[in-house]
């Protein structure tokens, strides 16, 4: 028994224990958390139940632990670790292409990652890459459905092959029997009312970039004359929303230095109405000042914990709303193989750049060592040692093998992983610290709902 493959943890008026190889989470008393973190410790049966007796009746402690053999039993505690397999880039069918329709952008927000993305000799996907990716993945083996998503830049900057693209996907898809949705990344400021009524008529997922307070996002989504986005992007993303109420969407901001009080983010975007949203920490480059720094771990805490009040209070009000990394399904989550082959970039997914190269995803583009070929070519796909490097990196991390998050986080983000460290040596603490944070109130929300 190692704690390893073990997770007890306390949150609010709530003790967990979370099974890492079976996925399967129990809320435990007092007596059943001391013992099952005495066992843990690597204490004998006799030890533990000496130990406890001097604080438990004796038939407490037995009952608990008849509880905690019966679990382990039915392998929901205690459980055998996986078995390791990972037949190679080339065995995972693609399920997923991130399209780089525009690798231009109408505004030059500080933190985005591409913003060196407009010194690029194609900065718009011609049609004609957009429909070889759409062949390339309708003929991957991968059972019925396909998933294409537009990003940027600005997608919207290419809007004429957008349109393009999503009837033809549309098209050779029902010939060969194939469910296909669409997603796009969005800053909003190009919805016109053309726009909207097609993403709206088409039914595409939308993910809307918006940051919450005025102040906090015109501090960091600018154009390019320095001014902010927020009262247009507000107006057209309400706009946007209203004609499919409310539905089939994410608001997306972003957590830096300058917003650590995030959860004052949540609230106005609430007040507008909005429940589907997401706030993800800031990928940069250390020494940037809006990077943010193991020292602004506690204050996160707090506003994580924060977060969790102001989610239980709307649901008890009756006005629920989706947080989502508070989204965590033990049911149905990852079957057994994802969840040993972690993030699926680079093998279920690829990003193609306007150009046609292929990318284990999209914050890769442009980094021509992770280039793994090109659309256009007649075998598209190349092996590429350093992409497979970025999975082999971190599964023999010893603190990713040991990590209780494992088969919950994906390993982790290579792409930020890159560059935060600077290399794949080791995962960037900060992240790892944070996902465990959000996955924590995730769990707790999973025992509080059931």
């Amino acid at each position: 028994m190692v704690k390893k493959d073990v997770h007890l943890f306390a949150c609010r008026d709530m003790k967990l224990v979370y099974d890492v190889n079976s996925g399967s989470l129990h809320q435990v008393d007092e007596p059943a958390a001391e013992a099952i973190e005495l066992l843990l410790q690597g204490c004998a049966i006799q030890e533990v139940t000496a130990s406890l007796t001097e604080r438990f009746s004796r038939e407490t402690v037995q009952e608990v632990l008849v509880e905690i053999q019966s679990l382990k039993e039915e392998s929901l505690l205690f459980s055998a670790p996986l078995a390791r397999h990972d037949p190679g880039v080339s065995s995972y069918p693609l399920k997923a292409l991130c399209l780089l329709l525009s690798q231009d952008c109408n505004l030059s927000c500080r933190y985005c990652f591409a913003r060196d993305e407009k010194t690029r000799d194609v900065l718009l996907m011609p049609l004609e890459v957009g429909r070889r990716a759409v062949d390339f993945l309708l003929e991957s083996d991968s059972g019925r459905h396909r998933e294409i998503d537009f990003f940027g830049g600005e997608p919207l900057l290419n809007f004429p092959v957008f349109k393009e693209i999503v009837a033809y996907a549309k098209k050779e898809a029902r010939a060969r029997g194939i469910e296909l949705t669409f997603t796009l990344t969005t800053n909003a400021l190009l919805c016109t009312e053309e726009i909207v009524g097609f993403l709206n008529r088409e039914a595409i997922s939308v993910v809307l970039s918006l940051d919450g307070r005025p102040a906090v996002h015109d501090a960091m989504r600018q154009d390019s004359r320095g001014r902010g986005s927020y009262r247009s992007a507000l107006q057209n993303i309400r706009r946007l929303l209203e004609e499919r109420d409310y539905r089939n969407y994410y608001i997306r901001g972003t957590i830096t230095k300058h917003n650590l009080d995030f959860s004052r983010d949540v609230e106005p975007l609430l007040k507008q109405g909005f429940d589907s949203l997401s706030l993800e920490p800031v990928v940069a480059s250390p020494g940037e000042d809006y990077a943010l720094e193991a020292a602004d771990l506690p204050q996160m805490e707090r506003e994580y914990e924060r977060l969790l009040d102001l989610f239980l209070d709307h649901q008890a009000a009756g006005k629920p709303f989706l947080f989502y990394h508070f989204l965590v399904d033990l049911e149905k989550g990852p079957c057994l193989y994802k969840r040993l082959s972690g993030c699926g970039a680079g093998r279920e997914y690829l990003a193609v750049a306007a150009d046609g190269s292929l990318y284990p995803c999209h914050q890769f583009s442009g980094r021509d060592e992770y280039c793994m070929g090109s659309i256009m070519d007649e075998e598209p796909l190349q092996e590429n040692a350093r992409v497979e490097a970025l999975y082999e990196a971190a599964r023999i991390q010893r603190e990713c093998a040991e990590c209780w998050a494992r088969y919950l986080c994906g390993f982790g983000c290579a792409a930020a992983v890159l560059t935060q460290t600077g290399g794949l040596e080791m995962n960037d603490f900060l992240s790892c610290a944070l996902q465990k944070m959000r996955l924590e109130k995730a769990l707790y929300l999973q025992a509080n709902q059931s």
